[in-house]
């Protein structure tokens, strides 16, 4: 059986969960771990299960502006923000809907500020939206 991981990160958290996800899925899976940069439909068609992640923006999923507001925040001077080598093409949203309709198992997750989701918002329910809107049945709570 084959697990495509998909992830969107700016400073690099988020791959070290992608990263981590794969580790635990090894026992039972192939698995491809990539940036949204790098996900082709392809990847995802062959895959029996997809897991998608995001770092959470504003409270919730990524756009292309607290994309470029990332960015910026790591060119400040003195900021001790680093953007990640993965940065750049579509987002982990543009991507998914890229995809068209899909039957599948999919599960979502985010990375956040450690704090409350009603105060910090979690971009895994967006994505688990994003999912199930395009056919996938979710394995496991965002």
């Amino acid at each position: 059986m084959r697990a495509l991981v998909v992830y969107e990160t700016m400073y690099g958290n988020t791959r070290e969960i992608a990263d981590r996800i794969a580790d635990g899925l090894r026992a039972g899976y192939e698995v491809t771990v990539v940036p949204v940069a790098d996900a082709t439909a392809e990847l995802a068609a062959g895959a029996d299960l997809l897991v998608a992640g995001a770092p959470t923006h504003m409270h919730g999923l990524s756009t292309i502006v607290t994309r470029q507001m990332a960015a910026r925040a790591a060119a400040k001077d003195g900021s001790e923000l680093r953007l990640d080598p993965d940065v750049g093409g579509p987002g982990l949203p543009e991507w998914l809907n890229s995809l068209g309709r899909r039957d599948g198992l999919a599960a979502a997750f985010d990375t956040r500020i450690s704090s409350l989701s009603v105060i910090t918002g979690r971009a895994s329910r967006a994505i688990a939206r994003l999912l199930k809107r395009h056919g996938y049945r979710l394995v496991a709570a965002p």
